[in-house]
């Protein structure tokens, strides 16, 4: 009972990630949800792993996102992943997750995208937001030792011009792994992103909520790219 009192008077966040068909730009489905509910020291309360069926036989056609679809078929038959019907109804069950637990925050890394682009969106009236990218970049790429670590591995933006910014990258960067690969899968990359928000906190510097990262450029919070060249 102690303990469970003690979680309750904690913070509570929910890291989510989710995967789409049909292009960044312009998704035309989200097919696999992952979240985990957690306090601010990652500590893991809940987590779920979901994959919507109406959407099923695109992943094996999409160009991107049919190199993943193996991974999805062999999870759902050992059922380390639930089948659902609708990216709907995958929606709701993170949604009453988020309720149940009592969660403040929802996070991802690019909640421009993940809260404004497929139906996760539906969270923000709800529940405040932090956008990861937008934290890691006012509190950990900046840093020598980040760019330092990217010049030295090799992780340099599409542009050719700066660091890698990614959640690769970062969390290549926070665990000392140059050979990290991200999977891409929901909740793989929320559990990875989750790991990124607990060593934003350590820095302890202040970061910005309740703003995407792509609304905060050119303000003064919203540190700059480290250069690829010094």
């Amino acid at each position: 009972m102690r303990e469970e009192m003690k979680t309750m008077n904690k913070t509570i966040y929910c890291t989510l990630d989710t995967e789409t068909v049909g292009g960044a730009s312009t998704p035309t489905g989200t097919y696999n949800f992952g979240c985990t509910i957690h306090d601010r020291e990652g500590n893991i309360i809940a987590t779920t792993s979901l994959l919507a069926m109406e959407h099923y036989d695109e992943i094996r056609n999409d160009d991107y996102a049919k190199k993943n679809f193996p991974i999805y078929a062999e999870r759902l038959a050992k059922g380390e992943m639930s089948a659902v019907a609708t990216e709907e109804e995958a929606f709701s069950i993170i949604r009453n997750l988020c309720r149940f637990y009592g969660v403040k925050y929802v996070m991802a890394y690019n909640t421009g995208f993940d809260l404004c682009k497929t139906i996760c969106r539906e969270l923000v009236p709800e529940f405040e937001f932090i956008d990861l990218y937008l934290m890691a970049l006012q509190t950990i790429t900046h840093q020598k030792g980040y760019a330092r670590f990217c010049r030295e591995n090799g992780f340099k933006s599409s542009s050719g011009k700066s660091c890698s910014t990614s959640a690769e990258s970062v969390y290549a960067y926070i665990t000392n792994n140059p050979n990290y690969i991200e999977e891409h899968t929901a909740l793989s990359d929320a559990l990875i992103e989750m790991e990124i928000f607990v060593r934003c906190l350590r820095t302890h510097k202040k970061f910005t909520k309740n703003i995407h990262q792509w609304d905060a450029k050119g303000r003064e919070y919203n540190k700059c790219f480290p250069k690829w060249a010094e």
